[in-house]
């Protein structure tokens, strides 16, 4: 496994902190629920085997698939067990104007735009790149085994391991896996 400097996990591991915070302000007007987001843990890596291993013990998964575009290359995939499934699409949408009920795949599809658009958009940012997440896709998954045939790689890639809680009103917090499969260039953009 190829080795990430502790300067290269402490930028990425920033990047992505400011991600969830703006992503909990948008998660906060969209349910008219005060989001907060903390205790973000990310482990970065080059062997994806190594990042999917820390949510191999989850069963009966939702796997949000969105691709980034533009001048870096990449994918986010937002995991969620059946517990945090459930806590997210159960929530009312009060900026719809009251409990508004949306089916539970546009929702989770919405929270997936929301967290990979705020991470995406600080890595653009950060690193003076054009990028953008692509429209996202869904899977239902009974292990993380079963990702392996729509997950896209390439050699050399670098993995991000993501997690933080989001605590919100009614319940004492989430915090679903995000895995992030990057270009490799990435790497050379955060610490040239």
């Amino acid at each position: 496994m190829e080795s990430i400097s502790a300067t290269e996990r402490k930028i990425m591991e920033g990047i992505i902190n400011l991600g969830y915070q703006h992503a909990s302000t948008s998660f906060s007007m969209l349910t008219g629920q005060n989001v907060k987001a903390g205790n973000t843990i990310c482990d970065i890596c080059t062997d994806e085997n190594y990042c999917m291993k820390h949510v191999g013990h989850l069963k009966d998964l939702t796997v949000v698939q969105t691709d980034i575009i533009g001048q870096l290359s990449g994918t986010s995939y937002l995991i969620f067990n059946d517990e945090e499934k459930k806590a997210v699409t159960g929530m009312s949408l009060d900026a719809f104007g009251g409990p508004t009920c949306v089916g539970e795949t546009a929702m989770l599809k919405e929270i997936d735009n929301i967290v990979a658009a705020a991470v995406i958009t600080e890595l653009a940012n950060a690193l003076n790149v054009n990028i953008y997440g692509d429209v996202p896709t869904l899977y239902e998954v009974s292990n993380i085994e079963e990702s392996h045939g729509f997950m896209n790689k390439a050699p050399g890639d670098i993995y991000v391991q993501a997690s933080a809680n989001f605590f919100f009103d009614g319940y004492q917090g989430i915090a679903p896996v995000f895995i992030w499969n990057i270009d490799k260039k990435i790497m050379s953009l955060i610490a040239p």
